[in-house]
């Protein structure tokens, strides 16, 4: 579905002191969780930046003193500490093996999630509430499908890093079940949003995108080798790095973890 169409026409309201357009439980399917490039210009999406973000959640750093030089939301809405309840990887890490065990004894289980919003999330940082609910894994068929649930996705940023960000953990549990011999296929992911929305500052933006003609060519690969796993995945350091550093290593990496990218 073309949501930059769609939600021009949806209604707008107000929420946390901001205009938005919004569109109620919104759900997709992508069938290549390794297409996951965003080819529209306007949008201007960077690869790099989901990558830095993505090692970031592996590092399972709260701390935003490095990701918040590469885009400042992460410094807004960060507490006294200068930290943030939104680093996936503190929940995703400590689930991680349940999973795989799960998954393992049973191909057919129904019980492989991950939760990331908590109830504890309600009496902390006010600035910073988990977008998302929680991470479901299923085999069926000899694939592995993987769905996340959001509370709440921004259509301009939200949406387009989550879903690759969350694509490449989907391939990195493949992996490591892989690893473990259990010679799955990589399978669809599916993607819900409670509330998918746009802020009022990107109307401008949507609009540009709706005027123009988009060509139908494939999206970029992000393919994860298949000896990359969660135990041996490189992470972003958690030292204080320029912003340039950051850049480069995340370059390094790339030229490292991926079958192919293009």
């Amino acid at each position: 579905m073309n949501y930059c169409s769609t939600i021009t026409e949806a209604p707008i309201v107000n929420s946390r002191g901001s205009t938005q357009r919004e569109l109620l439980f919104e759900s997709f399917e992508i069938t290549d969780p390794t297409a996951i490039d965003i080819k529209v210009e306007d949008r201007k999406f960077s690869t790099n930046y989901a990558l830095t973000e993505w090692l970031w959640y592996l590092s399972c750093d709260r701390n935003t003193n490095n990701i918040g030089k590469m885009a400042k939301i992460w410094n807004q809405i960060s507490d006294s500490k200068g930290e943030v309840e939104s680093n996936y990887g503190t929940y995703i890490a400590p689930q991680w093996s349940w999973i795989l065990g799960e998954l393992t004894d049973d191909r057919d289980s129904r019980r492989a999630t991950i939760v990331i919003n908590q109830v504890h999330h309600k009496f902390s940082n006010e600035k910073d509430y988990p977008c998302t609910q929680y991470i479901q894994f299923f085999i069926r068929e000899n694939k592995l499908h993987m769905g996340v649930n959001m509370r709440s996705n921004d259509l301009i940023f939200g949406l387009c890093n989550d879903v690759f960000t969350f694509c490449l953990f989907h391939q990195l549990m493949l992996n490591d079940l892989n690893d473990r011999g259990a010679e799955l296929e990589l399978g669809s992911y599916f993607h819900h949003a409670g509330s998918l929305h746009v802020y009022e500052r990107h109307f401008n933006m949507v609009s540009s995108i709706n005027s123009k003609d988009h060509d139908s060519k494939e999206c970029k690969k992000f393919e994860l080798s298949s000896g990359v796993t969660m135990s041996g995945c490189p992470v972003l350091p958690q030292m204080d790095m320029p912003k340039e550093e950051m850049q480069k290593y995340t370059n390094s990496v790339k030229e490292k973890i991926f079958r192919e990218y293009s």
